[in-house]
């Protein structure tokens, strides 16, 4: 059983190029949790210390957004933005093992889930003990905020742009 955990973990950008008796240690922290369809994993706004590995199942990224009258809480909705699966070896909430802040969206699940949860001080008490491993897991991590802010960028530009086109053309 542990070969096939590992195997899984190395299709993980989080634990790239991590060799097999390094990823045995990271399976030795994790354990597998379910969640039911239409349960909340975590929610927009909640602090958390837990990262989440899906195995199998899909979950939808929702961020609330506010419509209208900033002022007026009933115009507030949520936006799902994306689904992810087991399929993709999909992680979330991996900012967790850096610091305890607030989650920035609220993860559902769509169908039953079945995961695992890494909590924050198992990771650092793991990467206390095995340096070269918890270098590795938080240069590829670094790598994935990186990427992650990059992408946002484009992104403020892009809608700085059409709200300038659009308030041009009133």
């Amino acid at each position: 059983m542990m070969d096939e955990e590992v195997l899984f973990l190395k299709d993980i950008a989080l634990f790239k190029d991590l060799p097999d008796d390094k990823l045995g240690k990271v399976i030795s922290i994790v354990r597998k949790v379910t969640f039911r369809e239409n349960e909340i994993i975590m929610q927009e706004g909640d602090v958390g210390d837990t990262m989440y590995i899906i195995l199998d199942g899909t979950v939808e990224v929702a961020k609330s957004l506010v419509l209208g009258n900033l002022d007026d809480e009933s115009t507030e909705k949520n936006k799902v933005f994306t689904r992810l699966s087991g399929k993709h070896h999909a992680v979330f909430g991996e900012i967790a093992l850096l610091e305890e802040s607030k989650r920035t969206a609220t993860i559902k699940a769509v169908t039953d889930c079945l995961m695992y949860e890494m909590k924050k001080d198992d990771f650092l008490n793991l990467a206390a003990k095995d340096y070269e491993l918890g270098y590795r897991i938080l240069l590829n991590l670094s790598r994935i905020v990186s990427a992650r802010l990059r992408k946002a960028d484009e992104d403020t530009v892009k809608l700085s742009t059409a709200l300038s086109i659009v308030l041009q053309e009133t």
